[in-house]
């Protein structure tokens, strides 16, 4: 009986021990989010916006601006960042609140 018990405490350990670790969610939190909203300057590029927000939800456009949406679903919340069409740098920052 003794033997049974060791060799399956020994099995749960092993198991255990070859097991991948779960994944965690990619989920930002809030106060990630805010974060990097709080690094990106006005004269920012795209390219500088997309690296540190990632890509758009949306895209939407005007004669003056391109305007990048994000939604997030903590709290159905959004930010928007407009660049110049004249020089497509960041001209306005509309950032989500929660």
């Amino acid at each position: 009986m003794k033997n049974i018990l060791l060799c399956v405490i020994l099995l749960s350990v092993i198991g255990c021990a070859l097991m991948k670790p779960s994944t965690t969610s990619t989920v930002p939190t809030k106060h990630q989010i805010i974060y990097k909203w709080s690094q990106i300057a006005d004269y920012f590029t795209k390219k500088e916006v997309e690296k540190i927000l990632g890509a758009p939800t949306e895209i939407l456009y005007s004669e003056e601006a391109e305007i990048w949406k994000y939604e997030y679903g903590i709290a159905r919340s959004y930010g928007t960042v407009s660049f110049r069409r004249s020089d497509n740098r960041v001209w306005f920052l509309s950032k989500p609140s929660f």
